[in-house]
């Protein structure tokens, strides 16, 4: 038994999953009493997806040994990675009711719990696995996710800094601490820890997840490392799919989100999806994010968009693809990618269409050879970057950015007084996330405030950390701390009414506005943008192109600050600016959400063309 045991696992340690399970078969009969044969036979065939014959194997360890909690947590995991958290977590309280103080079973128990979103019984399961382990990282960087998602940011970064401490060189761990201080607007040894994802990006190292590299690099060279050594993680799948599409009368285009919701990019693609052509597309619609509101009327409306709405949530990666497969769907478009903790990547690994693209909610590249496609424009991606793209490029002849025609702006009437703004100053604002806020383009602000004493700083309020480090950094700035007024939350077209009270919406930098700088053109506010090199700091100047107005595009941040102490101080130019973006409000397609998708239609009829007559594919101009 010995000998036969030492060469399954000397197999299972090279990876040969297939010899490991025949050498299992081989010695089945002699082993039909030992429980942890069955453990290890279980373990193989869960690596080989082998889900069903897994479970039965491990079933059958607790038949034999019904104390063998090491199987009751295998079984746990099983389930976990299955999605059937329910029956996860009732394995692991097995595995702990056998032996209390097993780490293991109490950290997956959180996960299976936070899955759940059942945050504060996943946080007091990764404490007692905390007090079983002290030295033990996982506990502390799980707590510090959920508290993360709850905006208990102080508490989050501490955790991560208690992880860090045991070992500053964990997969990740530096991108969380820096993606957990820029919420917070905690910039303590900001740079430095920035200037160390560089490094640790640069030698292939896993340092932080992509989206964090976007919005702390102006690099198109970074944010693609980021991402290519991202997607390592998933296993591939060459599927041969070149019959899938011929003899269709209508192409199925298939848009996999967790946002067909009263979401950014819920509200930002409703227009575009009621507008297809249904007469030449069927139009399906996967979705993985969390319960929905009943209350929630752009998910009802996206719904009806479809002619085929799937919750896939509880589904795994691979039974999604399966099921695109069998659906014949042509054209998988991502609107995640690798943006969030509710990204499901591995489906597009998996191949679930002949044709994948990367579209809108993650701008910058997958750095996947399973992604086909990108969808961009000239500004957001010229010529020279092409090579930072793992996609080809398709070019919309506007924006690449879908905006819906009309958006509902609250008929109330906001005055300055109850917004808590002085009646005669000037009122600069931005209403990006405070996360976007770097302390290179604050520090701008502050001396805009400083050289325009009759002014004000007017920003959004999203946790109470970052308003607070902001004031105080302004502080240490010697600027009066009152001097940047924060905004409640409003709902959004009440929002939309307010902001008219404002005079120059200055932007962040790297990482733009997105639909705010839609947003705020279209009640006719100036967006004073500064341009780079990535996709994310051109969003708005795409925008601004597409709008006519590329007198607001700045190049530097010394030309950004002059142009902004130039409108504040320039009344008639001002005017000016505001009656240009209402005029050409009208003459630009921004808006014309009829027309984008037309254009976007085009570029599937070219990529299903391409495919179909077996050209490679290559960049798309439309």
């Amino acid at each position: 038994m010995n000998s036969d045991i030492n060469i399954i696992f000397d197999l299972i340690k090279k990876g040969n999953f297939i010899e490991a399970k025949n050498k299992c078969i081989e010695i089945n009969d002699k082993n039909n009493n030992n429980s942890e044969f069955f453990n290890i036979f279980a373990i193989i065939l869960f690596q080989l997806k082998e889900y069903d014959e897994s479970i039965d194997k491990w079933k059958k360890a607790l038949e034999l040994n019904p104390k063998y909690f090491f199987a009751y947590n295998n079984l746990g995991n099983a389930f976990l990675n299955l999605k059937k958290y329910d029956e996860a977590i009732t394995h692991f309280n097995k595995a702990i009711e056998i032996k209390p103080d097993f780490f293991d079973a109490h950290n997956n128990k959180g996960n299976a719990l936070s899955r759940l979103n059942k945050y504060e019984d996943a946080l007091l399961s990764y404490d007692k696995a905390i007090e079983i382990k002290p030295n033990s990282i996982n506990g502390y960087i799980f707590k510090a996710h959920i508290l993360s998602q709850l905006d208990r940011l102080e508490e989050a970064l501490d955790n991560y800094k208690n992880a860090y401490i045991i070992n500053p060189e964990h997969p990740l761990l530096l991108g969380y601490i820096v993606h957990t201080k820029s919420k917070g607007c905690n910039w303590e040894d900001f740079q430095k820890d920035i200037e160390t994802i560089k490094l640790n990006l640069e030698n292939e190292k896993k340092v932080s997840i992509p989206f964090t590299a976007l919005t702390i690099f102006d690099s198109p060279h970074l944010q693609k490392k980021a991402s290519e050594i991202w997607v390592k993680q998933f296993k591939s799948n060459d599927r041969k799919l070149n019959n899938l599409i011929k003899n269709k009368k209508k192409i199925r285009i298939a848009y996999f989100s967790a946002d067909f919701r009263d979401h950014a990019v819920g509200n930002t693609i409703v227009g575009m999806l009621e507008s297809h052509d249904k007469s030449k597309f069927e139009i399906y619609g996967f979705y993985f994010g969390e319960n929905l509101d009943e209350k929630d009327l752009i998910h009802k409306k996206i719904v009806n968009t479809f002619d085929k709405f799937i919750n896939i949530k509880s589904m795994t990666d691979s039974k999604v693809a399966d099921l695109s497969l069998e659906l014949n769907i042509d054209i998988a478009v991502d609107l995640t990618t690798h943006t969030g903790t509710e990204s499901r990547f591995g489906i597009f690994t998996q191949r679930c269409a002949p044709i994948q693209l990367n579209f809108l909610g993650y701008p910058g590249t997958s750095g996947s050879k399973s992604i086909d496609y990108i969808i961009a424009d000239k500004t957001v991606i010229p010529k020279n970057n092409q090579k930072f793209y793992s996609e080809k490029i398709v070019y919309m002849p506007n924006s690449y950015h879908p905006i819906e025609g009309i958006k509902k702006i609250s008929e109330k009437k906001f005055y300055r007084k109850e917004l808590n703004l002085p009646e005669e100053k000037f009122i600069f604002c931005c209403f990006n996330s405070h996360q976007k806020i770097t302390p290179s383009i604050f520090n701008i602000w502050i001396n805009l405030l400083k050289k325009n004493s009759n002014s004000v700083l007017w920003l959004r309020e999203f946790n109470k950390y970052s308003s607070k480090n902001l004031k105080l950094e302004a502080s240490k700035k010697g600027l009066d701390e009152k001097r940047i007024i924060f905004a409640k939350r409003l709902p959004l077209d009440e929002h939309l009414s307010r902001i008219k009270n404002a005079d120059l919406f200055l932007d962040t930098f790297p990482y733009t506005a997105h639909s705010t700088c839609s947003d705020v053109l279209r009640i006719g506010l100036p967006v004073l943008t500064c341009m780079g090199e990535s996709f994310t700091s051109r969003v708005s100047a795409s925008f601004l192109n597409t709008m006519m107005l590329p007198e607001l595009i700045t190049t530097s941040y010394e030309e950004y600050e002059k142009l902004a102490n130039k409108i504040a101080n320039d009344k008639n130019y001002l005017s000016n600016l505001k009656n240009k973006i209402l005029e050409n409000k009208s003459k630009s397609s921004l808006y014309d959400i009829k027309l984008f998708t037309k254009n976007l239609e085009k570029a599937y009829f070219l990529m299903f063309e391409k495919y179909m007559k077996g050209e490679e594919t290559n960049n798309i101009e439309i």
